[in-house]
């Protein structure tokens, strides 16, 4: 792994994956397409993560081969110069990555014997907390926007149901209670509800949870059909809009809108050929980032909030895929965790 210093600006650009080289690397790019650059070098397979909440730095996922198997590790890439450093334990498996809304922690879930359980790391390295113990699983840890307390997955009851738990540790309070199972959770931006996936009605649509009381309600009133899936949901940054991809068999991908006020769905861009996926909002919540296509096919594309001037932005072959949004340098909160 070559821990390389950088010198990159951060403003209103994409990080991606490419597999142009035969190997997967972390690149960036301008939101109009220019300015890219390639951000990782090495041989190791390198998946990009979220921006620290200041905007300095981005988390990239390392995956290399050993004696022992493949070996998985954080690091750490500053985006405005400086040196890349390793974060964190080495595990056969490192999964849901989430920084704390103070960028003091990095709660993640990770695995070396097959067990999956949930982890928060000091990011100054000096101490790593277990905050789950049992052996059915538990994964994809959020953070809530105040930092006091994670959302996660777990199979500690048969099926895949939210828990909540402080961000410190301690006993967890089950959310859901369904007999199929949840995944994906997302805060609210103000920490009042959950955005999640689910197959309790016998098809894959999406669902919104109070997270201190009530019962979770459909997104959609599409009618249920096996056949069709809603995914890949976010919230905009300031909560009034959800996005997801709407997937039907023999029919065109979408991307919808729905504004959560109104409860109004609009249809952003419909794919004439291609999966489109991995829609997500850029800081200013103008723009949605998303991938076209699949396999060495898949492009990186860009379209404004009402539809309009869809716009590809990786140029080079593919596979490009999995934009994500880097955050402004400077940007910072004023809350913190505990």
């Amino acid at each position: 792994m070559s821990l390389l210093p950088l010198a990159l600006t951060t403003a209103l650009a994409l990080s991606f994956i490419s597999e142009r080289d035969g190997n997967r690397e972390v690149y960036i790019i301008n939101r109009d397409g220019s300015g890219e650059r390639r951000l990782t070098h090495s041989d190791d397979e390198d998946y990009n993560g979220p921006t620290t909440p200041d905007g300095r730095s981005l988390l990239i996922t390392s995956v290399s081969e050993s004696a022992k198997g493949k070996e998985q590790r954080f690091v750490l890439y500053p985006l405005v110069g400086g040196q890349a450093r390793p974060i964190g334990p080495v595990r056969s498996l490192l999964r849901g990555p989430s920084f704390s809304p103070d960028g003091r922690f990095l709660f993640f879930e990770a695995s070396s014997t097959g067990l999956r359980e949930v982890y928060r790391l000091q990011l100054d390295g000096q101490k790593l907390t277990q905050l789950t113990r049992n052996r059915e699983g538990n994964f994809q840890p959020r953070p809530s926007p105040s930092g006091d307390r994670v959302v996660f997955v777990s199979s500690r009851d048969q099926v895949a149901e939210l828990y909540l738990t402080s961000s410190s540790g301690g006993p967890a309070k089950r959310l859901t209670q369904t007999e199929r199972d949840e995944w994906q959770p997302q805060w609210s931006p103000d920490g009042k509800s959950l955005l999640f996936g689910s197959d309790r009605e016998g098809a894959d649509r999406l669902y919104l949870q109070a997270v201190d009381g009530g019962s979770a309600r459909r997104l959609t009133s599409e009618a249920r059909d096996p056949f069709t899936s809603e995914e890949s949901a976010s919230f905009s940054p300031d909560g009034k809009w959800i996005v997801y991809v709407h997937r039907q068999r023999d029919r065109k991908d979408k991307l919808c809108l729905v504004e959560l006020s109104s409860q109004k769905r609009t249809t952003l861009f419909e794919s004439k050929s291609d999966h489109a996926t991995e829609p997500t909002f850029s800081p200013d919540g103008r723009q949605l980032a998303f991938t076209l296509g699949l396999g060495t096919s898949s492009q990186v594309y860009v379209v404004d909030l009402d539809g309009k001037n869809p716009r590809r932005v990786t140029t080079s072959k593919g596979p490009n895929w999995h934009p994500l949004w880097l955050l402004p340098t400077g940007a910072s909160t004023k809350r913190r965790s505990p």
